[in-house]
């Protein structure tokens, strides 16, 4: 056990930080870039993934996704099944889909992300690409992530989307 004279404690076995109540322990990140925002879309069946970067999780950027399934399979109806993210429910999403009826979005249930088959692949692809790695750039981290959905097959596709 370590402990200094500002009351912070690390047990080092135990891999925890305790603090005394108005002393708030400061947590070094080795990354000065900041985190690359993702969404993603998989299709179990056919063994599709699409990863793709945005700014920011809000209502413009959904569309934006949403209009890229719509290019994406032009001509076909797509049913796509999200999470109860705010972003996912507001007026302006809802406007798109009434002019745009090849999509029809599907909530999943609240606090169910194992019945999400992209859940999956976001665990597989930080176990494989992210996890416990410094990138030197939001680029580099963004290369290994695209690696992921390059190198990725058909069959693992399939294989970890399912239940």
């Amino acid at each position: 056990m370590f402990s200094d004279e500002a009351g912070i404690k690390l047990d080092a076995d135990l891999k925890k930080i305790y603090a005394l109540k108005g002393h708030q322990p400061k947590v070094i990140t080795h990354s000065p870039y900041g985190k690359v925002n993702l969404t993603g879309f998989v299709n179990p069946k056919d063994g599709e993934i699409f990863i793709n970067q945005m700014a920011k999780g809000n209502s413009e950027n959904f569309i934006k996704q949403l209009e890229f399934l719509k290019e994406k399979y032009e001509n076909k109806i797509v049913k796509l099944y999200v999470d109860n993210a705010r972003w996912h429910k507001t007026k302006v999403v809802w406007e798109w889909i009434e002019k745009n009826t090849s999509i029809i979005l599907n909530f999943l249930p609240k606090y169910a992300p194992k019945l999400n088959p992209m859940e999956r692949h976001w665990w597989n692809l930080r176990r494989l690409k992210t996890k416990n790695k410094v990138f030197s750039s939001k680029a580099e981290c963004w290369n290994s992530i695209q690696e992921y959905t390059n190198n990725i097959t058909k069959e693992e596709i399939i294989r970890i989307c399912q239940i």
